[in-house]
């Protein structure tokens, strides 16, 4: 990874983070030193446990997203992203598709991991329009604009609009339209292709049907894999 976007991830984790502590306190009824505790309570918590006493506050990643005001950037976590990146350079694949990209942070860790194999691309697909201008922002910075695609628009017509296969899907949009939107791209997967679905765990309720329709499908050999947000891991058998 150059050091510019070395720079530029360690920038946008941090503005991530901020955001969401902002908006976690700004919705919490309490002090201030009642929310301090109930944080560092929340760092001591094992990852699966950690949507749960969200929700016990009243608090859920979902809330975060569909609160009013500036959208917040929601960031993959520095080491869920190295992970990804991690998981391109073995995997090599061709086509990455992913759904729901935010300002763009998991993008450039796949975009990174394309250039040090020095070919691929990543179909980035995003619905808001200022996250969308912060993502060319930062792809140029990083100087992966040759190895990122990006789709502006409602994610259900982009995936309308696309063929051929994907070596690699990760979904990260709303948690209760993660079933639906699965079964749009499932005629865009090939046997061995690899399927990931964040916030198993900050949204649990919500991907129930996601997780019960993988486990039940002969297609799907799935885990849950023990991240903070919890990621669906599928690989496709057949």
């Amino acid at each position: 990874m150059t050091p510019a976007t070395t720079v530029l991830l360690q920038r946008l984790h941090e503005q991530s983070q901020t955001e969401v502590i902002a908006r976690a306190r700004a919705q919490f009824h309490g002090s201030n030193e009642e929310f301090l505790t109930l944080a560092d309570e929340y760092e001591t918590l094992a990852p699966r446990l950690r949507g749960r006493f969200l929700e016990t506050l009243g608090l859920s990643s979902e809330d975060f997203e569909s609160s009013q005001g500036t959208p917040l950037s929601l960031a993959v976590s520095a080491e869920t992203g190295r992970f990804l990146g991690n998981l391109v350079l073995s995997h090599k694949p061709a086509r990455i598709l992913e759904l729901g990209s935010s300002c763009g942070v998991s993008t450039l860790y796949f975009a990174e991991a394309l250039r040090t194999l020095g070919s691929g691309r990543v179909v980035a697909t995003e619905v808001d329009a200022v996250k969308c201008a912060q993502l060319r922002s930062h792809i140029r910075t990083a100087g992966v604009d040759a190895y990122v695609d990006l789709r502006e628009g409602d994610v259900f017509q982009t995936v309308s609009a696309l063929d051929g296969t994907f070596d690699l899907v990760f979904i990260d949009v709303w948690a209760n339209t993660y079933l639906n939107l699965f079964k749009q791209i499932e005629r865009l997967l090939r046997p061995g292709s690899i399927v990931l679905a964040d916030n198993m765990y900050t949204a649990e309720d919500a991907v129930q049907p996601y997780k019960h329709y993988l486990d039940d499908h002969p297609r799907f050999s799935t885990t849950t894999l023990d991240f903070e947000s919890g990621i669906e891991f599928t690989v496709v058998v057949s």
